[in-house]
């Protein structure tokens, strides 16, 4: 058992340091091909960071724990949102800074009711998982084509040599396979072991390590008082998570689940992103724009939508209940 602790810390560490290095290598390539920086935005930083729950599901799926492959990636969805952007709101006023949140969260409603739709079978197929992946490919080319302005800002890189990124992106490579590699299996023995379900262990302990470094990154941010933290980046990571992570996962391995375990958190995950809207909806501020200007596209406007301090404890309530809950089961 405490063998199975330390791998599990172990496999943390090497997913959150294999993530960010390989983000790094990325961005490095990248800027080496003299890539624009918002196409590295919407690929690389992208896919990099999301890495980490894409090697879990990845091995979750190919060593015989579907539940823990699903798991992973539902429960990140609901910590991103309800734990992330909770104790990051609880710190620092969250404004929306990107003009294209409106429309990737209804991308990524749509694409968490299409999970749910293809969950209902207990099975998410290889047709299915590369329908979510050709999704993938027009957001992609979609976020490509948007104005830059509304790009993430890419930070500078240590790497300006081809032999220093080659190295990095390799050792990261080891390390993001070695972690998911650990992490699987010593969730998979503490489950056994506590005579808890892999599906709680997945959601709880394993989603929480996979965004571990959105956390970090969030709160020492809001600590510095930046307050360009992007409420959209969260959006996005929760859009790859789907598209990306289980599009990709079930191409390679298709899975096979009960859906009664999982059907509560499915919901629960699509709720929180459509609490989320609710809680940054400038409500207000569109209904009078609406009544000056008379045109619809002022109510969905979220330019002036912000997450403050009462939305982030909502968020935190609302996880740490359904935590609880989740144990006491």
């Amino acid at each position: 058992m405490i063998q199975d602790i330390l791998l599990l810390i172990l496999g943390l560490i090497l997913l959150v340091a294999g993530g960010h290095f390989l983000v790094e290598a990325g961005v490095g390539a990248a800027r080496k091909f003299r890539i624009a920086p918002f196409v590295i935005g919407a690929t690389v930083v992208a896919f990099g960071t999301s890495a980490p729950e894409l090697l879990v599901s990845l091995d979750a799926a190919m060593g015989g724990h579907p539940e823990i492959a699903l798991g992973n990636v539902v429960g990140s969805n609901i910590a991103n949102i309800a734990l992330v952007l909770g104790a990051t709101a609880c710190l620092i006023t969250l404004p929306v800074v990107s003009k294209r949140l409106f429309s990737d969260w209804l991308l990524v409603l749509g694409a968490s009711v299409l999970l749910i739709i293809f969950s209902l079978s207990g099975s998410i197929s290889l047709w299915e998982g590369a329908a979510l992946f050709i999704i993938l490919h027009f957001y992609i080319i979609s976020a490509i084509r948007s104005p830059k302005e509304d790009q993430e800002a890419i930070e500078e890189t240590r790497l300006n040599s081809w032999i220093s990124i080659a190295m990095v992106f390799f050792i990261s490579c080891l390390a993001l396979a070695a972690g998911a590699n650990f992490l699987v299996e010593s969730a998979s023995s503490i489950a056994l072991a506590l005579n808890i379900s892999e599906r709680v262990i997945s959601i709880t302990i394993v989603a929480f390590g996979t965004s571990l470094p959105e956390l970090v990154t969030s709160v020492i941010a809001a600590m510095k008082k930046q307050t360009d933290i992007s409420i959209g980046n969260i959006i996005g990571s929760n859009l790859f998570n789907i598209l990306a992570v289980l599009g990709i996962t079930t191409i390679v391995k298709p899975i096979q689940f009960d859906f009664t375990s999982f059907n509560t958190d499915l919901y629960i995950m699509l709720g929180v992103a459509f609490w989320l809207m609710l809680l940054i909806y400038p409500f207000k501020t569109n209904l009078t724009d609406f009544k000056q200007e008379k045109n619809i596209k002022s109510l969905i406007k979220l330019d002036t939508g912000k997450l403050t301090w009462r939305g982030g404890i909502l968020l935190l309530a609302i996880y740490g209940a359904y935590v609880w809950v989740l144990f006491q089961k």
